[in-house]
């Protein structure tokens, strides 16, 4: 088991965050968005089963819970070496919004914040529905609902105000 967080702000952000939570696993950082371009995700948390040669038995992009009884028995299933129940296909991500995102992070590790926040726009544009662009600019222009705890409540709100007439993430 590992996880993966998808944030421009560095180790330096996620570390209290992973040490608060009590995480025990590895924890990876892409900054910027790498796994969610091979992987096709646009919401986190999601949650992959990976055999040891990289292919993928189970993805699950769509409000993903390992405390989920039918994760955790898919899970159970995958680990003892027996078939899982594929979630559904959940939503294709944009190739090109996901570049703009790469572009935006090296912008922003550069540290011209104003430009990478221009360019994950412009990528949201490509791909409206992608929640982990759409949180990112979030967290670097109203950085006090997501450090050092998600403001998931905020978040519901901030996207009603945008606009977004989907079921929320």
């Amino acid at each position: 088991m590992l996880a993966v967080a998808q944030d421009v702000r560095g180790e330096e952000t996620v570390r209290p965050i992973v040490e608060e939570r009590g995480v025990t696993f590895p924890v990876l950082l892409d900054r910027a968005s790498v796994l969610a371009a091979r992987l096709g995700f646009q919401v986190v948390p999601s949650g992959f089963f990976v055999e040891p040669d990289g292919t993928v038995t189970y993805r699950h992009v769509d409000d993903f819970d390992i405390g989920d009884p039918r994760v955790r028995r898919n899970l159970d299933a995958f680990l003892g070496g027996g078939g899982v129940e594929a979630p559904g296909p959940g939503n294709a991500t944009d190739p090109r919004a996901l570049e703009l995102f790469a572009d935006g992070a090296g912008a922003y590790a550069a540290g011209d914040e104003a430009a990478a926040v221009a360019l994950w726009r412009t990528a949201l544009e490509h791909d409206p529905d992608n929640f982990l662009i759409r949180s990112q600019i979030w967290a670097v222009e109203h950085p006090e609902h997501f450090y050092p705890v998600v403001d998931r409540d905020w978040q519901e709100r901030r996207l009603l105000e945008e606009g977004y007439d989907k079921p929320l993430p």
